[in-house]
């Protein structure tokens, strides 16, 4: 049965006074592999202000996401539940490539939300930088507010651009369509908006995702970039400049903490979505900048071998979290952070909810702590790699179990004896293997079929799932989510901050404003 529960609440109790509740601030990287870290022993790398952050805080060697692609990895930190319960299988994108893998256009907003909670408990709350809980081009789906934040600023979703009123803003405008350009200011804008919303929270408490652009394609430096690697032949000198540029604006978000005294009191979580992009070997391939590391784990993006799943995990919160503390065998999962994190600021969870992860701050507190409950993993991605093949997994306690399409090929890992997974002891292992199937199988047996229609665009007009009221399309959800102030009128800006893509909004505006008064009334835009 699909557990998708509806947030209840009209307030939210917290057991935390007010004074006392630290603000929280995750950055979330984008196929930063687990080995792109100076502390995790990368030779080249310079990542100065991470590395004060692990050495200030706790480094968890164990962590793994929820999903090895960025949608259902995300779906997985907003909600506390595995992302196969809202059927987001892999990255969302086009209405029609979204039919074809049975996906939804976008996250349920009926979904339980982690930034609604803080929201509702009196926490200032934003988001900046990378969305994806929708795919670019789906005119109608729910803005960023309707998830419980405050202000937004992102790129590949819904409502005001990440760019819009920071210096990048002009750099980007006199570079046109030069994409490599636009990919080397993505972080910068978006760090930009949390400085800018963090300041102005004074004593109020936040809750602010930061998600960044590196080192997802495009990978890109600026010659200014580059000069932290004079000697470095490409490709890495351009891969290893993206880091490095990407860990000072990281730095600046920290110092601005260290300038206002926040610094105690403000939990800040470091990770990254899935490990890193398969590489490309020659100049002009489209990943050839993607060398990432992972570490000497095995596999990368779109597998859920350690490579896929593991990604740094670094945590800090003075005088809660041990400084220094590096925990190589305690598993953590991103489906953690939900429970963890109203645990720590003192805010009930949703009546009735139950997470797929656990309460995790014994552990992040540097005691002995061990899960209770079993991770799932789907893929439904293609098994073109040799290393993705799974189709399935489980993690019990330090056993990991993949599994096919066919459920034929199956192999076991115990990943604290053997972290690079070089050891199949599935032969050797049955009982524990037969006992690991079953359990898989029954969760799978709790998975929607398909996805809810309240996560369909009225829009979508091809695949299995339009119906004929869908092949005309009706953009009333649209008119709705767009007309803020609720004058039912569209004008420019609320309608291009609507739009994900919005390169061509002045133009598609003219064509819907068919008298030419520079605004949209619902029967212009929607239809009689």
């Amino acid at each position: 049965m699909l557990r998708v529960l509806i947030v209840l609440l009209l307030t939210t109790p917290t057991l935390v006074s007010a004074a006392d509740r630290p603000s929280v601030l995750i950055l979330y990287a984008d196929d930063w592999g687990w080995g792109d870290l100076s502390c995790h022993g990368h030779p080249e790398l310079k990542t100065p202000n991470l590395d004060q952050l692990a050495r200030e805080g706790a480094d968890f060697h164990q962590f793994m996401v929820n999903s090895p692609v960025c949608s259902p990895s995300r779906a997985a930190l907003m909600t506390g539940h595995f992302p196969a319960r809202y059927s987001v299988h892999q990255h969302f994108a086009t209405y029609e490539s979204n039919r074809e893998r049975n996906m939804p256009d976008w996250l349920d907003v009926k979904a339980p939300s982690l930034p609604r909670m803080f929201q509702q408990a009196g926490y200032r709350t934003a988001h900046y930088g990378k969305w994806h809980l929708t795919g670019g081009g789906i005119a109608d789906a729910p803005h960023p507010s309707e998830y419980g934040y405050d202000d937004s600023a992102v790129y590949v979703g819904p409502g005001r651009h990440v760019f819009e009123g920071t210096s990048a803003q002009k750099i980007v405008q006199e570079a046109a369509a030069h994409d490599d350009v636009a990919a080397s200011f993505l972080t910068t804008a978006a760090v930009e908006n949390a400085l800018r919303f963090i300041r102005e929270s004074k004593d109020e408490p936040f809750f602010v995702n930061v998600w960044l652009h590196e080192t997802h394609h495009l990978v890109s430096a600026t010659e200014e970039d580059k000069q932290a690697y004079p000697e470095t032949p490409e490709p890495e000198r351009t891969y290893y400049s993206a880091v490095t540029r990407a860990d000072r604006q990281i730095g600046r978000l920290l110092s601005l903490l260290d300038e206002m005294g926040r610094t105690d009191n403000t939990i800040v979580i470091f990770s990254s979505d899935n490990g890193p992009e398969v590489s490309h070997e020659q100049p002009g391939q489209k990943f050839y900048y993607s060398v990432g590391s992972t570490g000497g784990l095995r596999g990368r993006k779109r597998s859920l071998y350690q490579g896929g799943v593991g990604t740094p995990f670094l945590i800090r919160w003075p005088g809660h979290v041990p400084a220094g503390l590096v925990d190589e065998s305690t598993a953590l999962t991103a489906v953690d952070f939900f429970p963890t994190l109203l645990a720590a600021a003192g805010i009930k969870p949703p009546q009735g909810y139950e997470s797929d992860g656990e309460n995790v701050l014994p552990a992040l507190q540097g005691n002995e702590w061990g899960r209770t409950k079993p991770l799932f993993w789907e893929w439904q991605g293609n098994h073109t790699q040799d290393a993705n093949w799974p189709a399935w997994g489980m993690r019990d306690g330090p056993w990991s179990l993949l599994i096919d399409e066919t459920g034929e090929r199956v192999e076991l890992y115990h990943v604290l004896e053997d972290r690079e997974q070089q050891d199949n002891r599935a032969a050797s292992q049955k009982d524990r293997v037969e006992q690991m199937r079953s359990a898989l199988d029954a969760w799978r047996s709790t998975l929607p079929k398909e996805p809810s229609l309240e996560t369909i665009s009225q829009n979508a007009t091809k695949g299995p799932r339009a119906t004929s009221k869908q092949k005309t399309p009706n953009r009333a959800g649209a008119f709705k989510r767009w007309d803020k102030n609720g004058d039912d009128l569209l004008t420019l800006e609320e309608y291009t901050n609507g739009l994900s893509k919005k390169d061509s909004a002045p133009t598609r505006f003219r064509n819907f404003d068919k008298d030419g008064n520079g605004e949209l009334t619902r029967e212009e835009f929607v239809g009689p």
